[in-house]
C-alpha cells in the first residue's frame, strides 16, 4: 500500500483531478483487410508459380511477390498500431500513446485545439474507420485507424465547447 499525502489546494482549478470522458477505440478492420490482401497475393504468387513453369522471374510473379511483401509490411504496421495506440479524452486534455516516430506520447489541452478534422479514404468509409487530425497552434496530431471517427469528433467537439465555456 502506497502512502500519498493529502493535497492542500490554494487554487482549486490546478489541482483537481481530471475526469475521463471517452476512450477512443482503435479499429481492427485495417489489420484484417491487410492480412486478407497479403494472403490473396501470396496465393496468387503460389498459383502463378505452378502455372508458369519456365520463367520463375516473370513480371507477373514479381508483381505478386511485391504485393505480398507490401501488404505483409502494412499488416505488421497496422497490427502494431492496433496493439499500441491508446487515446483518452478527459474534461481538460486529450492524452495518448501512439505507434509513431514523431509523437509517441502526447497530451493536448482541450482549450488549445483549434480544429478537429475527420478523413476517411478508400476502404475506411465502408469499414467505419478513419483518421482524426487535431490541430493546435503550431502542431498537428494525426490519430490513425479510429473506430467510428465521426462519433469521436462529436465527443471531442462537445468536450472542447464545454471546456471553453468553463473558462
Amino acid at each position: 500500500m502506497r502512502f500519498e499525502p493529502p493535497e492542500y489546494t490554494d487554487s482549486g482549478e490546478k489541482n483537481q483531478k481530471e475526469t475521463p470522458l471517452y476512450r477512443v477505440g482503435i479499429s481492427h478492420h485495417p489489420v484484417v483487410m491487410y492480412l486478407f490482401l497479403c494472403v490473396v497475393f501470396f496465393c496468387a504468387y503460389r498459383l502463378g508459380e505452378h502455372l508458369i513453369h519456365g520463367d520463375p522471374y516473370s513480371v507477373i510473379l514479381q508483381v505478386f511477390l511485391a504485393g505480398w511483401a507490401l501488404f505483409l509490411l502494412l499488416f505488421c504496421i497496422s497490427a502494431l498500431m492496433y496493439l499500441n495506440n491508446r487515446i483518452e479524452i478527459t474534461d481538460r486534455r486529450i492524452h495518448g500513446h501512439m505507434f509513431s516516430l514523431v509523437h509517441r506520447r502526447f497530451s493536448v489541452p482541450l482549450s488549445d485545439i483549434t480544429e478537429v478534422r475527420v478523413s476517411q479514404l478508400f476502404f475506411a468509409g465502408p469499414l467505419h474507420y478513419g483518421r482524426i487530425t487535431l490541430r493546435t497552434g503550431k502542431k498537428r496530431i494525426h490519430i490513425l485507424y479510429v473506430k467510428e471517427p465521426s462519433e469521436v469528433k462529436k465527443v471531442i467537439d462537445r468536450a472542447i465547447s464545454a471546456r471553453k465555456s468553463m473558462t
